[in-house]
């Protein structure tokens, strides 16, 4: 692994007070919240029913730029 994952998988995680987005989940009923680590750097992805938990060097919205700048999406 790098140095940037080794620092987010021992850190205990704070939000900025500076970034939340909310995002819609592909789930039916639910809605995703993301917040950006001030301590790792890390964005943090929590929803309701859990299909969009996760850690990423990305926020939601670069992630979802890049993938329809290459047809992903």
């Amino acid at each position: 692994m790098n140095k940037f994952w080794d620092k987010v998988l021992k850190c205990k995680h704070e939000p900025t007070n500076n970034y939340l987005a909310d995002f819609t989940c592909e789930t039916p009923y639910c809605e995703a919240t993301e917040y950006h680590c001030k301590k790792c750097g890390a964005y943090i992805t929590e929803c309701g029913c859990g299909f969009n938990n996760g850690i990423s060097g990305w926020s939601h919205s670069r992630c979802i730029t890049e993938n329809k700048k290459k047809g992903i999406i």
